[in-house]
Formats: structure tokens, C-alpha cells, sequence
């Protein structure tokens, strides 16, 4: 265990570099030092990808806005050299979390687009700016740009080929980033065609030697035969990369960002050089040094696992149990990711560097460790209020009318039959289907199988991760939803009330 000089200073480290929101989130200002590449991302981060998916948090708007940067992509390759990055690829920003028609037409922009031209023939457009054509290409406004497109469709084929021709000579690529397609049009039934016709796009360019489009998209957006039920999609799916993250992953990046630390990382380096005879690698990046986590310290769990003994201790109680394990309620390293999944198994960077950003709040400052076994179970309370609130407010609004009834009334794991009385007494089917046809606004995916009744919505409900079916056909919800819904669990984290 650290002194506590080195304990304080550890706990600094944690608020210091775990950012109010997650890695996906963070502004470029963090710096290089703060990226870390999973051994199974390089896939994803291939130009030659055209298709990255991943769950809310996982990493899309991280990447959309730092792969730009020159100083982060030249870290990667000395940091990470299983990422294919070539010293002359070009990448640029298209549509994203932006308030402007800089990089591509915003979202009002799109919706007098799509009124009088194809989805195809705007992204085209997009293309045509960001590959920079000459003139007879108008330089006006996305209007005017995609006017000319849609009117000339053998003078772009030229213009592309010989942009495409001019990359080859120099030996360079350029990638052209689109993220937040979610954020395409107000609801759904908009959305649809502009994300269909992206993807169309990014499918054509595959004809080209040097010019790709990369789209960061959701799960969700890839399930809908209305988006992506076009011919020849299937040879799109054939280059498709995720955004997934395995628990030493997650840790990897932690301790990434912990090594870097303006103000703790010195003692972290310490640490891990004590606990586990581990040694950084200087890296050389513009604004300053940073330093590269250690190669086993990406993939051995055994090692990770010594270094968060050091951070959270042994145990996730005060006292160790009898039982076989000798760690009453689980041990830190495990207990944390483990009530973090959803139901698919996943666990993105938002709600993990939320849990622990908490955890380093709520931990005393006199005590022996940087994160008390107490601080981090209300720092997954934290995460899973965090989560839900992604879910019902922003992604899917009906999940909250189908959770509500059930808040203080059910025991997970439960039978369907459980939920379906509660549902039939608050009527909550019936509420649901006028609910839906009240909100013409509805941004996100409505409930697929309402139709089937109860089992239809439980179907839909465990297709986004907020449920599982065990063994026995009996329902469980994963902590990082259940906490938050207000549903009990037998020796599990207290509901949030």
C-alpha cells in the first residue's frame, strides 16, 4: 500500500485525468497523452474501414475529432504500431457534433437538402469539398454545391477519378469522418434516408484507390433494414470494425491517463515500476512529453489487477469473508466492470471513467487508499444514473414509460409474468402506443415489436442491453440499468430511490 503523500497524490491523478464526461468526449486540448488504442481497435482505426460501431461512449466522437490531429495520429504510431496510420494520410472532418455547415451541412441545412435532392447526391457533395475540386465545382454554399452534383453527375465521376489519380501520384490518403449520424434530422423517419444515402456513398467511394469515407455509428442505426437494406451493402458489412472494450482494456486506458498526469503521474509511474517492475517509454509529441503505457501492462490482467490492489484494495468490504473466494462481495477489479455491463456484455469508457471519477470524489482524503470500496459502489450508482439518463432522454424516451411502473415493485431476476401484471395494471402497453403516436418528434428508434405485446417490448428492451434472459427464462436487468430504474436485487447495490 502507498504512504499516504503517494495516496493523496494518486487520488489527484484520478480527478485530474478522468474528465467530467469519458475519452469520447474529451477535448483535443488533453492532448496525445491521453489516447490509448485497445490491441482490437486498430481494426477500426484502418482507413480502409469505412464502417466503426459502437455503443453510446464507446469512442465514435473521440476519434471524429482527434484523428485530425496530426500530433495524436504521430503518438499512435509510436505508442500503438499495430495501427496502420501512413505518415502522408490526410483526414478530415465531415458531419459530426457540429453547431455549423463548415465541415458538411448541419442539420437544418440537411433538411432543405433532402426536400429537393437525393441523400446521395449531398454526400457526394461533402465529398466533392473535401477532396477539393476545381472549379466548375461552385466554392458558394452546400446549396449550390449539391445543385451542381446532382445536375452533373459524369462531370464528378471525371473530377473523382482524377482527384483519386492525384492522391496515388503522391502516395497519400485521405479519409473523410462522419459521427452523431443520430443527430442527421429531428426523428427517425428523416434520419433514415440521409444515413441510408451516407452509406450508399461510402460504398461507391470503395471504387476509388485513395478516397474513403470512415462513419462512426450506432448499433441501433445498423439494425434497420429501412438504412441499410440497399444492394452490394453486404460488401460494406465485409470491411465493418467495433468499438468494443474488453475489461483489461478499460484498465489499459485508466492507467494510460494516470501515467500522464500533470500532477500525479510521477507517483503512478512509481507505483507501477514498484508493484509490478513496469517502465514507461518516453514518447515525443508536440506541446511536451508523453509517456506510452507499458506492452504488458495492456493485456495482463494479473498485472493490472496488482496495480488497482494498490489504487482500491483487496476486497469490496471492510472485512474478508470465509467463504472459498476469502473476498466478501468481490474484489475491486472485477466487482467494478462486472456491475457495469449491459446486457450484450458491454462496458463503454463513459460509464466506467464516470464510476471511478466519483469514487475519487467521494473517497476521504485521510484515507489509506486512493479509492474506498464505499466510493466506488456509489461511484456505479453514479454510472448507472448517468446511463439511464442517455437512454431515456436523449436515445430511447419510451424506456422510461415501460420502467416506470416497475421502479420500487420488482425484484430482478424475475418472470416475464412478473412484469407483465405490472404492466397490465398501469396500463402501461396502452400508454405506450398513444404515447407514441402523440410524439411526432420522437427522435430515436421507437420500440420495434410493440405489436407483440409484452414479450415483443421485452424483446426490444434486451436488443439495446437493458435486459437479459437467464437460463430459466427468467428476466435480469444489469446493475448498470437496475440501480437507476429503481428495481431491487438480492444482495446486489441499493436502487437509487
Amino acid at each position: 500500500m502507498a504512504d499516504l503523500d503517494q495516496t493523496r497524490l494518486l487520488r489527484l491523478a484520478l480527478r485530474e485525468t478522468l474528465p467530467p464526461v469519458d475519452q469520447a468526449g474529451a477535448e483535443p486540448e488533453r492532448g496525445p497523452a491521453f489516447t490509448y488504442v485497445p490491441p482490437s481497435h486498430a481494426r477500426a482505426l484502418d482507413p480502409d474501414n469505412s464502417v466503426v460501431q459502437g455503443i453510446r461512449g464507446s469512442g465514435k466522437s473521440f476519434w471524429w475529432a482527434h484523428l485530425t490531429s496530426e500530433p495524436h495520429r504521430r503518438f499512435i504510431r509510436g505508442a500503438f504500431p499495430e495501427v496502420r496510420f501512413d505518415p502522408d494520410l490526410r483526414v478530415v472532418q465531415a458531419f459530426g457534433a457540429q453547431p455549423s455547415s463548415e465541415n458538411a451541412p448541419s442539420q437544418a441545412v440537411l433538411a432543405s437538402l433532402i426536400k429537393d435532392y437525393p441523400a446521395r447526391a449531398i454526400w457526394r457533395a461533402v465529398c466533392a469539398a473535401k477532396v477539393e475540386f476545381a472549379a466548375p465545382f461552385p466554392q458558394a454554399d452546400w446549396q449550390a454545391r449539391v445543385a451542381w452534383v446532382h445536375e452533373n453527375p459524369e462531370a464528378f465521376d471525371t473530377l473523382l477519378t482524377q482527384a483519386d489519380r492525384e492522391l496515388e501520384s503522391k502516395n497519400q490518403t485521405l479519409v473523410v469522418l462522419f459521427d452523431a449520424l443520430d443527430r442527421l434530422a429531428d426523428d427517425w423517419p428523416s434520419i433514415r434516408p440521409l444515413a441510408r444515402g451516407l452509406l450508399q456513398t461510402a460504398l461507391d467511394l470503395r471504387a476509388t484507390r485513395r478516397i474513403r469515407f470512415k462513419v462512426f455509428v450506432r448499433p441501433d442505426m445498423l439494425q434497420d433494414r429501412d438504412i441499410i437494406g440497399f444492394p452490394d451493402a453486404s460488401k460494406l458489412w465485409a470491411r465493418e470494425a467495433k468499438l468494443a472494450w474488453r475489461r483489461a482494456d478499460l484498465y489499459a486506458l485508466l492507467f494510460q491517463c494516470l501515467g500522464n498526469s500533470r500532477q500525479g503521474g510521477e507517483s503512478f509511474r512509481s507505483l507501477s515500476r514498484v508493484t509490478a517492475n513496469l517502465h514507461w517509454r518516453r514518447e515525443n509529441v508536440s506541446g511536451g512529453d508523453a509517456w506510452s503505457i507499458p506492452a504488458t501492462l495492456r493485456t495482463d490482467e494479473g498485472l493490472q489487477e496488482q496495480l488497482f490492489i494498490a489504487l482500491a484494495g483487496k476486497a469490496m468490504a471492510s472485512a474478508m469473508a470465509s467463504g472459498p473466494s476469502g473476498y466478501k462481495r468481490g474484489k475491486p477489479y472485477t466487482w467494478l466492470v462486472n456491475h457495469l455491463q449491459d446486457g450484450l456484455d458491454q462496458v463503454s469508457p463513459r460509464s466506467f471513467f464516470a464510476a471511478l471519477r466519483e469514487a475519487a470524489d467521494r473517497t476521504a482524503e485521510d484515507s489509506p487508499l486512493a479509492l474506498d470500496y464505499r466510493a466506488i459502489q456509489a461511484g456505479v450508482q453514479a454510472a448507472s444514473q448517468i446511463r439511464v439518463n442517455e437512454i431515456t432522454r436523449e436515445d430511447y424516451p419510451w424506456v422510461d414509460l415501460a420502467m416506470q411502473p416497475l421502479r420500487g415493485k420488482l425484484t430482478v431476476p424475475c418472470t416475464m409474468t412478473d412484469i407483465e401484471n405490472i404492466w397490465s395494471q398501469a396500463g402501461t402497453l396502452e400508454s405506450l402506443r398513444e404515447e407514441l403516436k402523440r410524439a411526432t418528434h420522437v427522435v430515436k428508434l421507437p420500440p420495434q415489436s410493440l405489436n407483440e405485446g409484452a414479450e415483443g417490448v421485452l424483446k426490444d428492451l434486451a436488443a439495446l442491453g437493458l435486459i437479459n434472459r437467464l437460463s430459466d427464462q427468467r428476466v435480469q436487468m444489469p446493475d448498470v440499468y437496475r440501480i437507476a430504474f429503481g428495481l431491487g436485487r438480492r444482495g446486489g447495490v441499493k436502487p437509487l430511490k
